[in-house]
């Protein structure tokens, strides 16, 4: 249910085709019709929704290896994980979310979104952070002041390199305990499986 979330607060982001965009950037962004608010709006929804997919996505696959590998029953995971499993995803969405919304985080990107830590649009070229063109409402190096940037690269490492070596390790850790299950299996039997199974004496 929460990877659906992620996903859906992911494609709403964009669903809008640069509506949410401010106005004053409609002479290089086709359909920006809205202010600074909702592009904060649309940043907020594309990082929380990429991050709880992705964060979402390494749960479901520890999950999976504790079933698969360490035969953890349906009670020690609902009590013992679950809250992790969930708690986790949802938790580390909204701090990077809120952090980059108080850090002012969320600016367009010369695209259809506002995902960029630093608001640098073409008719900013040349002019000092902090200044508003004429003609226009948003300051110039919008962000800039601030952490943004950094925040916005952490949680770019997680989506990039940390959430795809978490699964890549977990399918690789159950690829290889289910490989040898069935080398064992193929050489001693279903017997084999289980270790604490009685072993048939032939003597």
């Amino acid at each position: 249910f929460g990877m659906a979330v992620g996903d859906i607060m992911f494609s709403l982001s964009f669903a809008t085709y640069g509506a949410m965009l401010p106005s004053c950037l409609d002479y290089y962004v086709w359909n920006a019709q809205g202010n600074q608010a909702t592009c904060n709006v649309s940043g907020f929804m594309t990082i929380v929704g990429s991050l709880m997919s992705s964060f979402y996505s390494c749960s479901l696959n520890i999950h999976s290896l504790a079933i698969v590998k360490y035969n953890k029953t349906d009670s020690y995971i609902q009590k013992k994980m679950e809250p992790f499993l969930h708690g986790v995803p949802i938790v580390m969405s909204l701090v990077f979310g809120f952090a980059l919304l108080a850090t002012q985080g969320y600016n367009n990107d010369d695209g259809i979104n506002c995902v960029s830590p630093i608001y640098h649009p073409p008719h900013c070229i040349g002019i000092e952070d902090g200044q508003v063109r004429e003609g226009f409402e948003i300051p110039c190096g919008r962000g800039s002041d601030g952490p943004s940037e950094i925040i916005f690269f952490v949680a770019f490492t997680f989506v990039v390199f940390v959430s795809p070596t978490t699964i890549g390790v977990t399918l690789g850790m159950m690829y290889r305990h289910v490989s040898r299950q069935e080398r064992r299996m193929g050489r001693y039997g279903e017997g084999a499986l289980n270790h604490s199974a009685p072993q048939e004496n032939n003597n």
